[in-house]
């Protein structure tokens, strides 16, 4: 049988020093990108009442949450996305804040993926969420946010596709179709399946143009014309909103500088149930899947408290690891060694080194051979041998050089100590005296 203590669960991972100081880089390019934009750091808890996820209010299939009981058996479930958790807190919580609000967060989502092969189910992400516009500048603003974001992580090669499912709502609204071919229309329109889109609009009672709009809806995707091709002679009030909704975004981005990433796609419709507008998703070379996606929520605050207009983006860490160059060099320290009966002076001289903002380590084995040995094993340039009669001794392993001297020398403490220089008169120093 297994040691099941010495591994982690499926679809865990430790994450190793030289790791996570690329994952925290990448965090912080991204955290200082959404603070330039006004957005504030929130933090919900990493699980809530099975209910806040229940019902139609999140994007997550009940299968994939993880869920455990409290002492008193009611029913809790790690968070698998935060848009819905920060809407909980925004519709409760912040419910007097000043609209639009601008959230932005970073932390682990948990989801129970039951696919072949290993997915990850400890997901950090780093995002923002919109609350309190309806505006198509709330949408723009957002994607806006994410791509300057992935800029600023040195990604050049990337697309931004954006959908419209308040488009496809419109045309099911049209049709008068039930939920059952809805969501078989949708699924096969999102995998491109157009024997079965045909099969289930050729007996619609609906004008020829409408009829082929809806059999060529996979294909729509490329720039600003497919708007214009969308557009067709029949098409209802609610899908018409939508395609004014589209053009207005594309057009704010544009102005923004960003026509070359975007690709317009109004075949998107995953998890329309979820998202009632824009939706979009962010890829570049290197990954199977988006870096980046989001979309609006107008519908999800009702379910908490008063219903806001909403957008949102999260952004996949782990994901941009895979492909992130960017890797932050080591910081080279000093190592700190105390010879007998010196440990006071060489932690003093080690606090002095960490206040002026060197990395300094002190070296708590024996012996200055087997310092030596761990300082060429390790990060650290440079020894400080530190003796009890205030003798230092500094090696440079870089250019194999040592040097004498004593600490209080090295920190200074002769100028410190040294006599202070007479008063001058003010008559000593040229000033007339009134």
């Amino acid at each position: 049988m297994s040691d099941w203590k010495l591994h982690t669960p499926n679809g865990v991972n430790d994450v190793l020093p030289q790791e996570c100081a690329v994952k925290k880089e990448i965090e912080n390019t991204i955290w200082t990108v959404f603070a330039s934009f006004g957005y504030k750091e929130v933090e919900t808890p990493s699980f809530e009442y099975y209910d806040c996820y229940s019902g139609e209010r999140g994007q997550i299939t009940q299968e994939t949450l993880y869920k455990f009981f409290d002492e008193q058996g009611r029913i809790l479930a790690l968070r698998p996305d935060f848009t819905t958790s920060i809407a909980r807190m925004a519709a409760t919580k912040a419910a007097g804040e000043t609209t639009p609000a601008r959230y932005m967060y970073t932390g682990s989502v948990y989801r129970a993926e039951h696919t072949e092969g290993v997915r990850n189910r400890e997901i950090t992400q780093s995002g923002i969420e919109l609350i309190g516009s309806y505006s198509a500048k709330a949408d723009a603003e957002v994607i806006a946010a994410a791509m300057e974001a992935v800029t600023a992580l040195g990604i050049e090669d990337f697309s931004m596709e954006i959908g419209q499912v308040g488009f496809f709502n419109g045309l099911v609204e049209q049709l008068g179709l039930d939920d059952d071919t809805t969501e078989k229309l949708r699924a096969s329109i999102d995998s491109k399946n157009s024997p079965s889109i045909k099969n289930i609009v050729k007996n619609l009672d609906i004008a020829d143009d409408v009829k082929q709009l809806m059999i060529d809806l996979p294909y729509l995707f490329g720039g600003a014309d497919i708007i214009d091709r969308a557009d067709v002679k029949g098409l209802n009030p609610t899908s018409k909103a939508a395609l004014d909704n589209l053009r207005e975004i594309y057009n704010l981005l544009t102005l923004y500088g960003f026509e070359k990433y975007i690709s317009l796609d109004l075949g998107m419709l995953q998890s329309i149930d979820y998202y009632t507008g824009s939706i979009f998703k962010c890829y570049t070379h290197g990954v199977g899947f988006p870096i980046a996606a989001g979309g609006r929520y107008d519908n999800l605050m009702g379910g908490f408290g008063e219903a806001k207009g909403a957008v949102g983006c999260a952004m996949g860490i782990n994901r941009i690891m895979q492909i992130y160059t960017g890797a932050p060099d080591s910081v080279a320290s000093t190592l700190v060694v105390a010879e007998n009966n010196a440990d006071g002076l060489a932690y003093d001289l080690a606090y002095n080194l960490r206040v002026n903002g060197c990395l300094t380590e002190m070296y708590i084995g024996d012996g200055f051979d087997g310092a030596e040995e761990y300082a060429k094993k390790t990060n650290n340039t440079c020894i400080l041998r530190v003796f009890a009669d205030k003798k230092l001794i500094i090696y440079d392993l870089e250019r194999d050089e040592a040097v004498e001297t004593d600490t209080d020398t090295f920190m200074g403490y002769d100028d410190i100590l040294a006599p202070e220089p007479e008063e001058l008169t003010p008559q000593d120093m040229g000033f007339r005296q009134f």
